[in-house]
C-alpha cells in the first residue's frame, strides 16, 4: 500500500517536468544508405514550453561517416552564435543559436548535416552539452532529452540523399556596422547574416570599392570568401561600399550593398579645398587682366 501511494506521489511530483522538458531527436534520410551513398540528418527540436536559445555538439563516428555539407534552411533559429559548419579536424559540431520571440511546437528543425557513407557496420551520431533556455525573460534552463541516431551503413550503395532542386535565392538580409573596442582590436567591421530555405547558406563573398556600381562589371572587383560574419573592414575610413553576397549551396545569389559613412577622407577633402582655390585664385587673374586691358 505505502508502496503505491509513494509511485503515485512520485508520478505526480515529476511528471510536469517530464511533460515540460523538451526533445531533441536525430532524424536519418534515408534511413537506408550504403558506402559511397549521402545521408542526410536532422536535428529536430520538440518542446511544449516555450524556449529560445539552443546550445550543443553533434558528434559522430569519423571512421564510418565523412560530413561534407551542413544547411540551416528552414532553421527555427534565426541568429546564430556558432554556426553549424563542417569540422577541419576531429568529429564534432558545436553550434548555438537563438531565436527571438521563442519556438514551441513540433518538428522545429535546427540544422541539419550531409554524410558521405565511409564504410559498412554501424555507425552512431549523438549530441552532447545539450543546453536549451526558456522563453520567460530571465532565461531559465529548460530540462531537455537528447535521443541519440545509429546509421546501418551496407555495403552496396542504395542511392543516398537526393538534395531538391533550388533555384531560389537566399532571403534578402541587412548589414550593420559594428564599433566595439573588444572586438577586432577596436577596428570597424559589419555584421550580417542570410537565410536560405531551402540547400541553406554555403558562404560570403565580400569585395569593399569606390567604384560606382555600374563600372564594377567593367573593373571587377576582389571578392573575399568568408564562412560568416562579423567581417573587419580593410577600409577603416569608411569612404569604400562594401558588397556583400550570401550564396546558397545551390550557388543561387543575394546581393547586399552596405553604403559608404563619408565620400572623401580629410585629405581628399584638403586636397579638392587646394585645387579649388587654385582654379579660383588663377580665373580671377585671368579676368583681372583682360578687365586691365580693356580699360
Amino acid at each position: 500500500m505505502h508502496t503505491k501511494l509513494f509511485i503515485l506521489f512520485a508520478i505526480s511530483f515529476f511528471a510536469p517536468f517530464m511533460a515540460s522538458a523538451a526533445e531533441i531527436s536525430l532524424e536519418a534520410e534515408p534511413e537506408r544508405v550504403g558506402v559511397g551513398d549521402t545521408v542526410r540528418v536532422s536535428v529536430i527540436l520538440d518542446s511544449i514550453i516555450p524556449v529560445n536559445a539552443f546550445a550543443g555538439v553533434l558528434s559522430y563516428d569519423a571512421a564510418m561517416l565523412e560530413p561534407i555539407a551542413t544547411s540551416d534552411g528552414n532553421s527555427v533559429i534565426s541568429i546564430w552564435i556558432a554556426r553549424p559548419a563542417v569540422p577541419e579536424g576531429g568529429a564534432s559540431i558545436p553550434f548555438s543559436g537563438i531565436t527571438p520571440g521563442g519556438f514551441s511546437g513540433n518538428r522545429g528543425m535546427l540544422f541539419s548535416v550531409l554524410f558521405r557513407a565511409k564504410a559498412a557496420g554501424s555507425a552512431s551520431v549523438f549530441l552532447g552539452d545539450v543546453e536549451v533556455l526558456r522563453n520567460d525573460g530571465a532565461g531559465g534552463e529548460e530540462p531537455v532529452r537528447a535521443h541519440a541516431l545509429t546509421l546501418s551503413l551496407e555495403k552496396q550503395s542504395r542511392g543516398g540523399y537526393a538534395e531538391p532542386d533550388d533555384q531560389a535565392a537566399p532571403e534578402p538580409f541587412f548589414v550593420y556596422l559594428g564599433d566595439d573596442p573588444e572586438l577586432f582590436g577596436g577596428r570597424r567591421y559589419i555584421v550580417f547574416t542570410a537565410v536560405d530555405k531551402l540547400s541553406g547558406i554555403d558562404h560570403y563573398a565580400i569585395a569593399e570599392t569606390r567604384l560606382p556600381s555600374f563600372l564594377l562589371r567593367l573593373l571587377p572587383p576582389s571578392w573575399e570568401i568568408v564562412s560568416e560574419g562579423p567581417y573587419a573592414l580593410s577600409d577603416q575610413r569608411l569612404v569604400s561600399a562594401v558588397h556583400i553576397k550570401a550564396v546558397d549551396r545551390a550557388g543561387n545569389e543575394r546581393l547586399t550593398v552596405f553604403p559608404p559613412s563619408r565620400l572623401f577622407t580629410g585629405y581628399e577633402k584638403l586636397a579638392f579645398l587646394a585645387i579649388l582655390l587654385t582654379v579660383v585664385f588663377l580665373s580671377q587673374k585671368k579676368w583681372g587682366r583682360r578687365f586691365g586691358k580693356n580699360l
